[in-house]
């Protein structure tokens, strides 16, 4: 008769101790199972140190740029004050040049009344005479705004006389209007007309002058000897129509500086020379 022999310890299967298993494995895996935590407490530590580190290198660098700021400050303010200082020399300098361009504009405006007068007389025609010559600022002259360069005011000239006839007036005022000294469009004719020939009185000597001539019989039509009450030469001579006129003009607006040889031949030698003197010193523009 067969019996049936198990053997259960043999079939069993032996359990490992997790414990025995785990301390079985080797380093390597343990700490490649440890990596995160160590880099975890790695970041831990580093990242304080880090932003420590990072705050003292701000810190210094914050440090030297406020000193280079306090630098740069520093060196504004000097600029800024020299700025200041060239300005002021630079204004100095515009209201020197303003004032010396508005000297030099009216000196240069400067016409003597010697050389217009000699210029005036140089263009009288051989039948005219010139009795009365006024001068007065022009009207409606334009007044200088303020903070502008002065200039000269327009200066009216009127002048009155005799001549033979209107032809010889017409002469004298396109003599005149040629003048570089006079303004050509504003010399024009007022007035003119046809008169006697004005005779003045005869004082005392000259009546008695006059009659005794007359006794010696030297002016021819009057008896010798006759007895004539003389009041004036119209008595003794018969005078021609004369034409009595008036003109104004104006002086002209070229400068002294473009006249100087009409200046010189006129004999303002003394103003030719001072502007000859500006014109080397810059001051006049030739």
């Amino acid at each position: 008769m067969y019996s049936l022999d198990v053997n259960f310890l043999k079939d069993r299967q032996v359990l490992e101790d997790p414990k025995k298993t785990t301390q079985g494995q080797s380093p390597g895996l343990a700490i490649g199972k440890n990596l995160p935590i160590l880099i975890g407490l790695g970041v831990l530590v580093l990242l304080p140190a880090t932003t420590a580190g990072l705050l003292l290198v701000l810190n210094s660098q914050t440090a030297k740029t406020q000193e280079n700021i306090k630098n740069l400050e520093a060196e504004m303010t000097a600029l800024a004050g020299q700025n200041k200082s060239i300005q002021e020399l630079e204004q100095q300098a515009a209201t020197i040049n303003e004032e010396t361009q508005a000297i030099v504009g009216v000196f240069n405006q400067i016409k003597p009344w010697s050389a217009i007068l000699q210029d005036i007389r140089d263009r009288i025609p051989a039948g005219v005479q010139i009795e009365t010559i006024k001068q007065q600022e022009a009207k409606g002259a334009a007044s200088t705004a303020q903070g502008a360069t002065p200039t000269p005011a327009s200066v009216e000239i009127s002048i009155a006389g005799m001549a033979r006839s209107y032809d010889d007036v017409n002469d004298l005022i396109l003599s005149l209007q040629k003048s570089n000294f006079l303004n050509a469009q504003k010399t024009v004719l007022t007035s003119a007309e046809t008169v006697d020939f004005p005779v003045e009185e005869l004082n005392e000597d000259e009546r008695e002058a006059l009659e005794r001539q007359i006794q010696q019989g030297i002016y021819p039509g009057i008896p010798k000897g006759a007895n004539i009450n003389l009041v004036s030469l119209k008595d003794t001579y018969n005078f021609p129509k004369v034409v009595k006129y008036e003109l104004k003009t104006e002086l002209g607006d070229i400068p002294a500086s473009k006249l100087t040889g009409e200046l010189a031949r006129k004999g303002s030698v003394g103003l030719v020379t001072r502007i000859k003197t500006l014109e080397a010193k810059g001051a006049i523009q030739p």
